[in-house]
């Protein structure tokens, strides 16, 4: 099962770039899966939806949502998650 961890906040009228690609320039396919993160000042618990974008060089997976400040957050896989030391 692969960790998530926190990549940036993001709003709507700002450039939020994963891998260089502008995610707000794709259509968003929820993948109808919530997976629990951390907030990244408070510590948080929240539930937030899996989406995939897909580019003409591939996929994107993300998870992104809204913390209770209003703010928006997003979070990429945690590459060193799966792999034993």
């Amino acid at each position: 099962m692969a960790n998530w961890k926190f990549h940036s906040l993001i709003s709507q009228d700002t450039p939020a770039l994963l891998e260089g690609i502008n995610i707000w320039d794709y259509y968003w396919h929820c993948l109808d899966k919530k997976i629990q993160v951390l907030g990244p000042f408070e510590g948080q618990i929240y539930y937030f939806k899996a989406y995939q974008i897909k580019t003409g060089n591939g996929t994107l997976d993300f998870v992104a949502g809204e913390y209770s400040s209003g703010q928006m957050g997003l979070y990429i896989k945690d590459d060193y998650s799966d792999r034993r030391l």
